[in-house]
């Protein structure tokens, strides 16, 4: 008999040993199916596939904490969802709203999911008496629904129906005058007469899984443990991100009615909160805020300018305003105003605001707003008051850290692009994370009536979500900056002095163009002006402008020699018009390349005369000018071509030319009166 040892591997062994010792669920996450009746807004499924809502984000959260997957199973109705769960075709049930107890074999968790209010909905044209009102036979708890009917003056009946779908449908048909229902959904047909009521959501289970009702409430402590705010936060997401209705109670309409001009103070007056636009209006988000505030309430509001603090408390006390805007929302710093906080609309984050590149020292010099409430609040707890510079506007402060008089300030996030450019301190910088959040909310004067404060705490409430995102994103997309070259030079300095550069270069080059263009012009006007355009020879003007630079190159080659001009003139053949210039074309371009090969000709040009040319020459004395003109003539044809010249130094070329002109004329006399000689002796 043989043994065979086989040795395991530790990991397979460990494995093992978990498979033994661990419970199953320990092992694997546990699948539990949760049951939920689309169209109650609470858990929905918005297209294939993907779940949102409030209560659909809560179970995710819990089930990380309770270790398990949940699937969701949707329900026709309630009364089905309860089904499912007595027959254990679900594991749970949230959001099962009105009387759980209507399921005798269900028991609930310790901890509430969410609470929403009961709403009385109501067609536009209701005006109280006896109405038809519908609810639901799942029998929601409405103790307060007979004082709000009381309040507003009507008698009901109530109508059961057991699907809502069913009830919203005899409501739009105007079979009913209205309906009870939990506040899941805020855009309906309808108008809401009444809040009344919470009712809170919780989860079921079935009587028999204890182990999973307690495992639910354990995990539901650690949920709340680490998310002490989800129920909060999740409502203010999915509910209040919808727009919550606005209920005015009759007593708070008819104080509307009466009052209907408010006086108000805004205490934050910067771009982008609350500003003045190019025409002079009141334009920001603060500005929106009380445009909505007109038009929610039916009322009119006339803005109170107020220049200081202590302008403000004296307005105040004296009853002149009815509420402040864009105040902290912070009791006890307002009481000094004699005003209290309605809910906070907006939160607005500081940051620091420091010279661009400059290190921070140890014990920095901090320039604040004078008893604003982030000084006093924040700026003074973290510095001592040896370090404080107190100012009276943020835009000195900002001057302050420009300057260098301090090293830091704090300002909110949004107004540092306007102060910077207000002051032209284009050598700061603000970090991108806040150090401190301020809510901002409005202060209702404490003298005022206590249902102005009830009013604009609904009114909060009631705003269109993006209001202030919107109108401060709006002010953001305007021109903040001007292309101011200090702003560039301190924040994009390569970009600016590249841009300098480019802007250098083209201005360069544009008189560089300009000025090549202007020569060429003055080149061809010249060109023009001194050269002979049926010849393509120099002119006399040519040479009277370029005398002195011949004169003295000449003088450089030649030092002992004479100039002259010698002027060259063609007789036209027998039989020309003694007008016809084309008759000397040829003949005279010959003579001028005939002439210009010459050692003692210096420049040759084009005569005043149509058939002469002019040349400026060399020679040591008149006698050899004669000679060498006499040869030239002799190369160049005699019987056409005569000459006369005329030394330069005593006369101007124009005088030169015309001596040397006589001289040729009476060479052509001499020459016509021995031509006429010889033939009268052959």
């Amino acid at each position: 008999m043989g043994i065979i040892s086989r040795k395991i591997p530790l990991c397979t062994l460990l494995l093992l040993l978990l498979g033994i010792f661990l419970p199953a669920h320990m092992l694997a996450m546990e699948e539990l199916k949760v049951g939920y009746v689309p169209g109650t807004g609470f858990l929905e499924e918005d297209k294939p596939g993907h779940m949102r809502g409030n209560g659909y984000e809560y179970m995710e959260f819990l089930s990380g904490f309770l270790g398990a997957n949940f699937s969701y199973v949707p329900c026709v109705n309630w009364w089905e969802a309860g089904a499912k769960l007595e027959n254990h075709e679900i594991d749970m049930l949230p959001a099962m709203p009105g009387n759980y107890r209507t399921l005798p074999f269900a028991v609930r968790t310790d901890h509430v999911i969410a609470r929403f209010p009961m709403e009385l909905v109501v067609q536009d044209d209701f005006s109280g008496g006896h109405v038809h009102l519908g609810t639901l036979d799942y029998n929601y708890p409405t103790p307060n629904l007979s004082k709000a009917a009381q309040e507003h003056g009507f008698t009901y009946e109530l109508v059961t129906f057991s699907d809502p779908t069913d009830m919203k449908n005899a409501f739009d048909a105007h079979q009913l005058d209205g309906y009870v229902h939990p506040l899941l959904h805020p855009e309906k047909n309808g108008r809401v007469l009444a809040l009344f009521d919470r009712v809170s959501y919780r989860l079921l289970v079935h009587r028999d899984r204890p182990d999973l009702l307690a495992r639910l409430n354990a995990a539901q402590d650690s949920l709340l443990l680490n998310q002490p705010n989800i129920r909060t936060r999740l409502n203010d997401k999915y509910e209040r991100s919808k727009g919550f209705p606005l209920v005015l109670s009759p007593a708070e309409k008819v104080y509307l009615q009466e009052k209907k001009t408010f006086h108000v103070a805004v205490l934050m007056r910067t771009k982008p909160y609350f500003y003045r636009d190019e025409q002079g209006n009141w334009a920001g988000a603060t500005q929106a805020l009380l445009n909505q505030l007109e038009q929610d309430l039916g009322i009119t509001i006339e803005l109170e300018e107020v220049s200081s603090a202590d302008e403000l408390r004296r307005l105040i006390t004296r009853g002149t305003i009815d509420f402040v805007a864009d105040v902290p929302c912070d009791f006890s710093w307002l009481d000094s105003f004699d005003l209290t906080p309605t809910q906070s609309y907006l939160e607005i984050g500081y940051v620091p605001i420091t010279r661009h590149g400059a290190q921070r020292p140890r014990t920095p010099k901090v320039a604040a707003v004078e008893g604003n409430f982030e000084t006093t609040t924040f700026i003074m707890t973290q510095y001592p008051g040896e370090q404080m510079l107190s100012h009276n506007s943020w835009e000195e402060c900002f001057t302050a850290v420009g300057s260098g008089t301090a090293d830091i300030t704090y300002a909110p996030r949004a107004t540092v692009p306007y102060l910077m450019e207000a002051v032209s301190a284009y050598n700061l910088s603000a970090d991108t994370e806040s150090v401190f959040l301020e809510a901002i909310s409005l202060g209702v004067a404490k003298e005022a009536n206590p249902l102005l404060w009830q009013i604009l705490d609904k009114e909060i409430n009631h705003l269109p979500p993006r209001l202030m995102a919107e109108s401060l994103s709006q002010t953001a997309h305007e021109n903040v900056h001007q292309l101011n070259p200090v702003y560039l030079l301190y924040h994009y300095p390569l970009q600016a002095v590249l841009m300098i550069f480019l802007i250098m270069g083209l201005i360069a080059g544009t008189i560089y163009y300009r000025s090549r263009r202007h020569d060429r012009q003055l080149s061809e006007l010249e060109q023009l002006a001194y050269t002979d355009s049926r010849y393509q020879l120099p002119n006399l003007r040519y040479l009277e402008r370029h005398r002195e630079q011949i004169l003295r190159r000449i003088r450089r080659e030649q030092k002992s020699t004479h100039v002259f001009l010698v002027l060259f003139a063609a007789s036209p053949a027998k039989g020309t018009a003694i007008h016809d210039r084309h008759a000397w074309d040829e003949p005279l371009k010959e003579a001028a390349r005939l002439l210009a090969g010459k050692d003692w000709t210096v420049e040759t040009a084009a005569g005043t005369m149509p058939g002469e040319l002019l040349c400026l020459c060399i020679a040591d004395n008149p006698q050899m000018m004669l000679n060498l003109t006499a040869e030239s003539i002799t190369d160049l044809t005699p019987e056409v071509w005569h000459a006369g010249f005329c030394p330069l130094a005593d006369f101007s070329l124009t005088q030169a030319e015309e001596h040397a002109a006589l001289a040729c004329q009476e060479a052509r006399e001499q020459h016509i009166r021995a031509k006429l000689w010889q033939n009268a002796h052959t």
